[in-house]
């Protein structure tokens, strides 16, 4: 099923069908908000899972001191204690975090505990703390798969002690070891990668895992779409391992609607949003302010509003690529009238102009979420079989008549078509 990745803002519009449940990034929002928010208010949070993002412990504060923050709140990270919260000491949250910002940004150590003890403390902290947010799995804290160091060691330290803290704490919910790899070590044809059977070998062999939450990191901070064929395959192998080999829940997140794909290789869960950052992991990547994109499902790709969309619409096929939903209604209305985006307020191409885009890509990932969980595997296999062809036919028109700039995607669905392909080859054997 589809789960909003979330991040910023809680609140979102009305979509139908409702958004499922959604995963809360630990870099999103510091951990005193999160512990007063009032979760049950957003029907898309009463179902939840807390990625707490350890793989992420190394990224620069001179980048994005601002994530650091947040993230050094958690106690998990680095082993540093993290000063309480009392509303009788501060006058509100963010006074504390005024007050404690650089004190904890400062002590980023870029590092993951690395000594048994430091290790069992952090992972028991991460368990006790989704379990206090009433999360319906939990997800283990988890470092990020790097050249430096592939022994798989750390990775199993992190299971062995996130699994004895549940059994300490008593944990009766589904338990998901992450698994978190850098594109680097994806570099490699991935039927001869040994870290992608070894990974899911590992969260096999555990009993006591219900499976794994699989992230990725990016090179590129500034794609929304993964072109990487090597590491998408991987993905798709790894998933596979879990469902159909071991029988074992693969959630996967931060792969755009690439997640629909996971799906039809068995993922339980696949988890975006409409945000750069809520599309791709990237350590290099910094928060910036945003324009809005038009996402296309039948291009499996965003088209470019300042110019393209206008384009594709005065060549005469604009129907074969829009997505109609509840957000696009009044510039679908304006496009066939003969107007541009730029005559619609709520999709002008202008700085954080992004509210009625961002609505649209949360129905369009919905729809597809909830059309895909409703099929049969070898329907649902078809589907985004078609579903890939067809954008492949798409990009290569939009190319063929010259119709696009740098905003549209065109350059990643002959890769995800033939990755799809090549597992389905896979999965055959």
């Amino acid at each position: 099923m589809y789960f909003l990745n979330v991040r910023f803002k809680f609140k979102i519009p009305s979509i139908t069908p409702p958004i499922p449940g959604s995963v809360i990034a630990a870099s999103a929002i510091s951990s005193i908000d999160l512990q007063k928010r009032k979760l049950t208010q957003y029907p898309h949070l009463n179902r939840r899972l807390l990625d707490p993002q350890l793989y992420m412990s190394s990224i620069d504060p001179a980048i994005d001191s601002d994530t650091v923050a947040k993230l050094s709140a958690y106690p998990w990270f680095h082993g540093q204690s993290v000063p309480k919260y009392d509303s009788g000491q501060y006058s509100n949250r963010t006074a504390w975090k005024q007050q404690h910002k650089s004190t904890l940004v400062s002590n980023w150590t870029r590092t993951v505990p690395t000594q048994l003890k430091a290790i069992q403390k952090a992972a028991f902290a991460a368990v006790d703390f989704q379990i206090k947010l009433g999360c319906e799995g939990i997800v283990l804290a988890g470092p990020l798969t790097t050249m430096a160091d592939q022994s798989l060691q750390s990775e199993v330290a992190w299971i062995e002690a996130g699994l004895d803290a549940c059994e300490q704490l008593k944990v009766s919910v589904p338990v998901y070891a992450t698994i978190a790899l850098s594109e680097e070590v994806l570099q490699v044809p991935a039927l001869k990668n040994p870290l992608v059977h070894g990974l899911s070998n590992q969260v096999s062999a555990r009993g006591a895992l219900a499976g794994a939450y699989i992230a990725f990191e990016q090179f590129d901070a500034g794609s929304y779409v993964w072109n990487s064929k090597d590491a998408l395959l991987s993905l798709l192998i790894m998933v596979d391992d879990l469902y159909r080999g071991a029988g074992k829940h693969a959630i996967v997140n931060y792969l755009g609607s690439f997640g629909a794909v996971a799906k039809a290789a068995g993922a339980e869960v696949w988890s975006t949003g409409y945000y750069l950052t809520q599309r791709r992991f990237s350590r290099k990547a910094k928060i910036g302010r945003a324009r809005p994109r038009y996402y296309s499902l039948p291009l499996a790709g965003d088209i470019g509003l300042e110019e393209d969309l206008g384009k594709i619409r005065d060549a005469g096929i604009m129907n074969d690529y829009l997505t109609p939903t509840a957000a696009d209604d009044v510039l679908r209305t304006a496009l066939k009238k003969g107007k541009s985006p730029a005559d619609v307020p709520e999709w002008e191409y202008s700085m954080n102009n992004t509210a009625a885009a961002q609505q649209h890509y949360m129905e369009v990932a919905s729809q597809t979420g909830s059309a895909l969980e409703g099929m049969p595997l070898k329907e649902r296999r078809k589907w985004v079989h078609d579903w890939l062809k067809r954008a492949v036919q798409l990009a290569n028109t939009l190319k063929a008549k010259h119709l696009i700039g740098m905003a549209t995607d065109v350059n990643h669905q002959q890769v995800w078509l033939d990755v799809f392909e090549e597992w389905q080859s896979y999965a055959k054997q």
